[in-house]
């Protein structure tokens, strides 16, 4: 890197005035290979997937980090880092809010509830968790692992997105959600999720109302009509009311005042030697 080099205040603008935002996100839970049920609902239904990735409030975009192995005695004095493995968050934590039917709860405590190889919410069984001889058995991992995706756009919508893309996650615990009789707040729920590993893809954005697709240019476009009026309605050059009843002002420059090069303090002036000058000449059709 050279000297310093003076820079224009418009290209610095450019390329820093527009940074990212935290709050345009979206979050896609996918389904398990094998549907369960909570409550009286499928993880099919529409409805319920709508709900789960809507409602998402707040998520964390993963960190990684490369196991190293350090080197010592191969140069005096020097202690050399070399990398041997990628190692990255082994918890994605999500938190949802919950709605007046209280969906999100009871689709992850079905979730979890269908890993651990418990009873699911209205399904006949014997074997329920009020009997002393209650026992469960835990599922296969490829039965109820999925598929998460976080999506960081921006508010336009039409640049790059990354699409980060988790593998095999399930969800692993739920925060306690505290309660009160103190002023009524949202009611959130947190739950992290395990997956085996992610991957980060950086994606050209699809298109969208405010992003939309390219149109075939007409290789014989018809000619354009003028929609500003003719010429001949604007010939008065003093102000009054031409023929066709407009107002005009004259575009010949205005008298300077003998006190304007004394004090020379208005907007839109240059000051040239002793005089005072209009840059652009006034119009007012």
């Amino acid at each position: 890197m050279g000297a310093p080099v003076a820079k224009l205040m418009s290209e610095v603008k450019a390329k820093l005035l527009r940074p990212a935002l935290t709050s345009h996100y979206a979050v896609e839970i996918n389904r398990p290979s094998e549907t369960f049920k909570t409550g009286q609902k499928f993880y099919t239904d529409t409805y319920v997937q709508d709900v789960i990735n809507l409602s998402c409030a707040e998520a964390s975009l993963p960190g990684s980090s490369l196991l190293t192995h350090e080197l010592q005695d191969d140069y005096i004095g020097v202690t050399e880092k070399i990398p041997y493995r990628k190692s990255h968050d082994d918890t994605l934590s999500l938190t949802f809010y919950v709605n007046h039917n209280y969906d999100q709860i009871k689709f992850f405590e079905g979730w979890i509830r269908y890993i651990s190889g418990e009873p699911m919410v209205g399904e006949a069984t014997s074997n329920t968790v009020a009997k002393s001889t209650y026992n469960y058995r835990f599922r296969f991992r490829k039965q109820y692992v999925a598929s998460i995706f976080i999506n960081k756009f921006e508010r336009d919508y039409a640049s790059t997105y990354l699409r980060y893309h988790f593998l095999d996650a399930f969800p692993i615990s739920i925060n306690s959600m505290p309660i009160s009789y103190d002023s009524s707040q949202l009611l959130k729920c947190t739950v992290n999720f395990s997956y085996t590993r992610y991957f980060l893809n950086p994606t050209s954005a699809p298109v969208s109302p405010t992003n939309p697709a390219p149109q075939p240019t007409d290789k014989n476009p018809a000619p354009s009509q003028s929609l500003s009026p003719p010429q001949s309605q604007f010939n008065n050059p003093q102000f009054g009311v031409d023929t066709t009843g407009q107002f005009t002002l004259s575009s010949s420059p205005l008298p300077t005042s003998p006190s304007s090069s004394a004090n020379p303090s208005f907007e839109g002036e240059e000051i040239i030697g002793a005089q005072t000058q209009l840059n652009t000449p006034l119009n007012i059709f």
